[in-house]
């Protein structure tokens, strides 16, 4: 049987060492997974801020536990697997590392994949069309 292979854009990264997810950094559907996920986790940190302004020592705790498990449901579901717990052990993932929260800064540093990875294929796309669209347009005049 004949084969047929083509680039898909899938990409395996290696996540701090910790663990490795396979994404296409240009596919819409998985962008938009990361950007709804991040639209919620950013509703829900102020949501539970007002909460926790408020609460006992044991209230916090329990609040915090409850923001984690909604967190990594959130973080889980855009990648369809358990990314959360090899990357991020038992840590709470409202953890502050500079400045924002663990969740955020994995969260930015898929955005900026995804940013490097347009301007990349930007720049391919051109040479490439014209390469087939010069090379099957001379049989044709």
């Amino acid at each position: 049987m004949a084969d047929i292979r083509f680039d898909t854009g899938l990409k395996t990264f290696d996540i701090n060492g910790k663990c490795e997810a396979t994404f296409a950094p240009t596919d819409m559907a998985f962008i938009e997974r990361v950007f709804t996920c991040l639209d919620n986790m950013d509703k829900k940190q102020g949501e539970y801020k007002k909460v926790a302004d408020a609460a006992s020592n044991t209230e916090l705790f329990d609040l915090a536990r409850q923001m984690d498990r909604e967190a990594r449901e959130e973080i889980n579901a855009v990648f369809g697997f358990n990314i959360c717990e090899p990357l991020f052990g038992t840590m709470n993932l409202f953890t502050v590392a500079n400045g924002l929260p663990v969740w955020a800064n994995f969260m930015l540093a898929l955005i900026d994949q995804f940013e490097g990875e347009f301007a990349e294929e930007k720049k391919k796309t051109n040479p490439r069309i014209q390469k087939y669209t010069a090379k099957y347009s001379k049989g044709h005049r």
